[in-house]
C-alpha cells in the first residue's frame, strides 16, 4: 500500500481516536478517572513518524481539547515509520506490542504514558469490533456504553 494512503488513513484514526477520547472524558467512569489524574496543561502529541503528521491535544479546564502543535507536549509518541503506525492504527498491532519491538520513541513520563495507553486501550475496545480488541489486548476492558452510541457521539459532536 503506499505511503500516502497509509498517512492518510493514520491521520483520520488520529483524529478518531482523539475525538472518541474526547467522548469517553464524558461518559466512561474510567478514562474520566485517568484523565482526572492528569494536571490541567498536560499536552500529549503524536506523530505519525518524524517526518509525517501530528495530533495534539491537552488537558484545559478539565477538558480534552485539541492543542497548538507549538504547544509544549508532556508526552511525545514519535513512529518511527509509516508503517508501523498503520499497524497500530490499523488494529493490527497494540500499543504495547510496538512499544515492546521499538516501532516509536516515547518522551516523557513513563507513568502518564501508561496512563494514557490505558484510555487508548478503553477507546479501541469501543471502536474495534471484539476479535480485533481481543488480539491486540491482554484484557479487553469492559463497556459501559455501545460501541455504537461512542460512534455517534464522536462523528455528530460530543
Amino acid at each position: 500500500m503506499k505511503t500516502i494512503v497509509k498517512t492518510w488513513i493514520c491521520s483520520l484514526v488520529l483524529v478518531v481516536l482523539y475525538r472518541a477520547l474526547k467522548v469517553l472524558v464524558k461518559y466512561d467512569s474510567r478514562v474520566r478517572e485517568d484523565f482526572g489524574s492528569f494536571d490541567d496543561g498536560f499536552a500529549v502529541r503524536i506523530f505519525l513518524s518524524d517526518k509525517g503528521r501530528s495530533i495534539t491535544f491537552s488537558k484545559e479546564n478539565g477538558r480534552l481539547v485539541r492543542a497548538s502543535e507549538k504547544c509544549h507536549a508532556d508526552v511525545a509518541i514519535t513512529f518511527k515509520s509509516i508503517d508501523a503506525a498503520f499497524l497500530v492504527f490499523t488494529g493490527f498491532m497494540g500499543i504495547s506490542k510496538a512499544y515492546a519491538e521499538h516501532r516509536f520513541v516515547l518522551c516523557g513520563d513513563i507513568g502518564q504514558t501508561m496512563t494514557l495507553v490505558r484510555m487508548i486501550d478503553i477507546a479501541e475496545s469501543y471502536l474495534f469490533p471484539y476479535i480485533m480488541t481481543k488480539r491486540i489486548l491482554r484484557e479487553v476492558p469492559k463497556k459501559q456504553m455501545s460501541s455504537l452510541r461512542v460512534y455517534a457521539l464522536t462523528f455528530l459532536g460530543a
